[in-house]
């Protein structure tokens, strides 16, 4: 294979004599407003989801797992107090 052999190819030139295509330009602003809201609309409904998770966590999974190692933390000192103190 040599640097001349795509010169010479058939489907290279086939390509080559295709007519490009393009769209309106009315068309092209409507499909790119169209697609700017749909992107917008994904955009606000992975925050508002976000928002809902994060809520959750601060109401009730932030304040349950903190309380549960609280009561851990607590158990341990009376365990370890009351080993000392011979109970």
């Amino acid at each position: 294979m040599t640097v001349h052999d795509g010169q010479d190819d058939q489907s290279l030139a086939a390509l080559a004599e295709l007519r490009t295509y393009d769209v309106p330009r009315r068309h092209a602003v409507r499909l790119r407003t169209q697609c700017h809201a749909a992107l917008q609309a994904a955009v606000q409904r992975n925050v508002t989801a976000g928002r809902e998770d994060r809520a959750l966590f601060r109401r009730i999974i932030g304040p349950a797992l903190a309380g549960a190692w609280c009561l851990a933390y607590l158990a341990e000192i009376i365990r370890r107090a009351a080993a000392v103190y011979g109970f």
